[in-house]
């Protein structure tokens, strides 16, 4: 075992290490087919050209954590310049150590000296895990859905499934950033959003396997949300494809319905036994500098 810190971050230098990076993508999205990795041809040339191509490496210089973006415009800010995070990525035997995590804000730094300030990614909305590192420990918000962004997909992680995913914007100049770049994010309490009056989006019960499935759906009929998904949703696909999938459509037509009519998802919740996970959303016109 390694220690938390016990790693380094810098950009990738040696060809041989961009062959590594194609090796971590095929081990930590467990892919079949290798048309699926970003080749280190690819990698190489994105990195001399704008893109950036960050290397975490462990105490004898092994590749353990990837994360690659490249310069492109954003269409829902007027063709704004922006860095487009294609993939962040831990090997399975490194994660929960906060790698992820200071890839991406080592990330931020570079693409900040480039005067750019906005990055976008997209993500599975059902994970709780990535919504909680990209909206609480991160500072993004998400506020776009795409329905099956990358079609029928046949890695370990994703096959089985519509590939729909969230967008999130990472304003990385504003102080939500920053903040949560400089110390620990605000946690907000599950029983206490609802105390304040924040409107449950779905009525979730716990069946015999401990599994949880939406019973009821109600309308939004509040300025703040609380849309709740499963906290394990990796255990839901292993139990059953039908109840993944059921999941999958119900979050589709909440989220869609909920952006289209103005709400931004703004933080998430965890709540414990049993456990659960929920995105607060909020319609309140929104400044992402002013949100925290």
């Amino acid at each position: 075992m390694i220690s938390e810190t016990a790693f380094s971050i810098r950009p990738l230098q040696a060809w041989s290490e961009y062959l590594d990076a194609e090796e971590l993508q095929r081990a930590v999205w467990q892919m079949p087919d290798w048309r699926d990795v970003v080749p280190a041809n690819l990698l190489i040339t994105a990195h001399k050209h704008g893109g950036i191509v960050l290397g975490a490496f462990d105490a004898t210089q092994r590749l353990i954590g990837l994360a690659f973006s490249f310069l492109g415009t954003d269409a829902h800010h007027a063709n704004r310049l922006k860095h487009c995070s294609h993939m962040v990525a831990v090997l399975p035997e490194f994660q929960g150590r906060g790698i992820g995590e200071q890839l991406k804000f080592v990330q931020r730094q570079l693409a900040l000296a480039q005067k750019i300030d906005l990055m976008t990614w997209t993500y599975d909305p059902l994970l709780a895990l990535n919504a909680n590192l990209n909206l609480v420990r991160l500072g993004a918000i998400a506020r776009h859905y795409i329905v099956n962004a990358y079609g029928k997909m046949t890695d370990g992680l994703n096959a089985g499934l519509p590939s729909d995913r969230f967008q999130v914007e990472w304003w990385m100049n504003t102080a939500r950033v920053e903040s949560r770049a400089t110390q620990p994010p605000p946690r907000r309490d599950w029983n206490a959003l609802l105390a304040t009056g924040v409107q449950p989006l779905f009525e979730v019960l716990f069946d015999v396997h401990e599994l949880p499935r939406i019973e009821k759906i109600y309308a939004a009929q509040r300025d703040v949300l609380l849309v709740e998904i499963p906290a394990d949703f990796a255990a839901v696909k292993n139990f059953s494809a039908d109840l993944a999938l059921a999941w999958r459509m119900h979050a589709r037509e909440a989220f869609q319905n909920c952006f289209a009519a103005g709400y931004s998802a703004i933080d998430f919740v965890f709540s414990k036994q049993p456990s659960r996970a929920a995105y607060l959303l909020s319609r309140a016109p929104l400044d992402p500098s002013a949100v925290m």
